[in-house]
């Protein structure tokens, strides 16, 4: 089974095509298969009976998993920020600055806008279409917090007193703030100028 944050088929309309999970895998298919939905058609595209048939398995397959629609949805967000925290070099003992993190967060976000969405808790209100509800994603770290916790450990290298919490709060909602704002269509050229003076110490 593919794993990879973006989907493999290169037409839009077969993103409906099963995937049947291997025997003893199905949590690991259902979150990969999870966020190519979600990539291709956002966050409100993920349902349990509609990944259930992806998958060939039943919801109750996928409820034993989850628990709920709010469980798997929260499950596939999870997999999405270990991803995204891989990618930027947010690792256990990882030594990447500030700066370099700030710009492969914005990086990531422009490149995968409905995953950062759907992690984000964005995308669950969708008026055109009636969705209402509440995300249902609290065991879920926010972007925000990802970002204070290894902001707060780094802050030595951007001249700032280390541990510095009102600071690293500040730079990680200006950051998380700005990654939003990137995939709303804000040019490159300005968030990266944003990011700049906000980091500048």
């Amino acid at each position: 089974m593919d794993t990879t944050l973006l989907p493999t088929p290169s037409r839009t309309d077969l993103w409906y095509r099963k995937v049947r999970h291997h025997h003893g895998n199905l949590r690991s298919s259902a979150l990969a298969r999870g966020r190519q939905i979600v990539t291709l058609h956002g966050p409100c595209a993920l349902s349990l009976r509609g990944l259930a048939r992806d998958l060939g398995v039943s919801a109750m397959s996928l409820v034993r998993q989850f628990g709920n629609l709010a469980g798997m949805r929260a499950a596939v967000a999870e997999s999405v920020l270990e991803k995204l925290q891989a990618a930027v070099g947010l690792t256990p003992g990882g030594r990447t600055s500030v700066p370099d993190v700030a710009g492969r967060w914005v990086a990531f976000a422009a490149a995968h806008a409905n995953l950062y969405r759907l992690f984000s808790g964005e995308g669950w209100h969708n008026p055109g279409t009636g969705v209402r509800g509440l995300h249902g994603m609290l065991t879920v770290p926010s972007p925000r917090r990802a970002l204070d916790n290894v902001v707060r450990l780094r802050t030595r290298r951007l001249g700032l007193p280390r541990g510095n919490p009102d600071q690293a709060c500040y730079l990680a909602s200006m950051i998380h703030g700005l990654a939003l704002a990137r995939i709303d269509g804000v040019g490159d050229v300005a968030v990266n100028g944003a990011l700049m003076r906000a980091l500048r110490p």
